[in-house]
């Protein structure tokens, strides 16, 4: 019984961590006069987002639960009706130790999508007319070298990967920016 009512937690703590990303991403800029978001704002972002669940620095190394968390945050702009502005950004805890150290990848030349491709992504990036914005939030915890998932309080349930990075809980959340956040710049 212990092990669903922990299953259910580590599902939800992750969901959590989507929505108050996405919170977060929407209201950092309110005290800015430059609006648009920079990965340090991110980093900060996923690192406080995080706390739900790793109440410490324990998202960083040594990783006592033998997991950390990523968030991708998957910016569209539309341009016409069949092609978009995309960008993506991911950061990770598997390297250093705070917010300034994470892990992460930007790209920082915003490429081209057909329609085709950003449904493929996710349907609901597909937007309704020319400049309309969306950012797709993966939230996930994935395994370190070592896992051992009674580290994360699973005694009989083993949580299954779900891709090659060893992902383990999932949560995917679109949302409609603020205009003027995206795209995000790497100062």
């Amino acid at each position: 019984m212990n092990d669903h009512y922990r299953f259910f937690e580590l599902q939800n703590n992750i969901k959590m961590s989507g929505y108050m990303a996405a919170s977060m991403l929407q209201q950092l800029s309110n005290a800015k006069t430059i609006k648009q978001l920079t990965k340090n704002d991110l980093a900060r972002i996923t690192y406080a987002s995080s706390l739900n669940f790793f109440h410490t620095k324990s998202m960083f190394d040594p990783w006592p639960f033998g997991i950390y968390i990523c968030i991708d945050y998957i910016y569209v702009k539309r341009i016409n009706s069949e092609n978009y502005q995309y960008q993506l950004i991911w950061l990770a805890t598997n390297a250093g130790n705070s917010p300034n150290t994470m892990y992460y990848g930007i790209d920082n030349v915003l490429s081209t999508k057909t329609k085709t491709e950003v449904a493929a992504i996710n349907s609901n990036l597909v937007c309704n007319k020319d400049g309309d914005e969306r950012v797709l939030l993966i939230s996930w915890y994935r395994k370190q070298p070592g896992f051992d998932k009674k580290k994360l309080g699973l005694w009989m349930l083993n949580p299954k990967e779900s891709d090659i990075y060893a992902t383990i809980f999932k949560y995917k959340l679109v949302i409609t920016p603020k205009p003027g956040l995206f795209p995000v710049v790497n100062p």
